[in-house]
């Protein structure tokens, strides 16, 4: 038994049709579940970082006043800081928490977006409008930052 087509077509959507659609829902929920995973690992991975928001060398050129943040995700522990000077020869002064660095606001344990303000005193003078190193050292990170007295 032959079945006869009466010239009519079935109805329903074209196949090129159905194809994109089915492509259109596919890289929608592909996009929905890769922003849900994407923030849940990027909120786990450790990022440590400082900042030096803020630096002011008094007239002397000898006292420094510094305000470093913790701007990571993570907390972190101020170690030290190390001032450093080239004029020819270079001079390095290495300030630890707790002997030679005073810390004026905050604490030397940062939580993530704390900051902390600490004071230093060089044994050599830094000259106005010269450029020195400040080097931030904390548990898990130590940055550079170039500095005009």
């Amino acid at each position: 038994m032959k079945f006869q087509s009466c010239g009519r077509r079935r109805a329903g959507i074209s196949p090129f049709l159905a194809t994109v659609i089915l492509v259109v829902i596919t890289l929608m929920i592909g996009g929905i579940l890769y922003t849900t995973f994407r923030q849940m690992v990027v909120s786990e991975v450790q990022d440590p970082s400082v900042t030096l928001l803020a630096s002011n060398v008094a007239p002397d050129g000898e006292t420094m006043t510094l305000n470093v943040k913790d701007d990571g995700n993570v907390p972190a522990t101020l170690v030290a800081i190390d001032v450093s000077y080239t004029s020819g020869s270079t001079v390095e002064n290495q300030f630890k928490v707790g002997s030679n660095l005073t810390l004026l606001a905050g604490t030397a344990a940062l939580q993530p977006g704390g900051s902390v303000t600490a004071q230093v005193k060089t044994n050599f003078q830094v000259p106005t409008f010269s450029t020195f190193t400040v080097t931030v050292i904390c548990t898990q990170v130590a940055k550079a930052f170039n500095i005009q007295a």
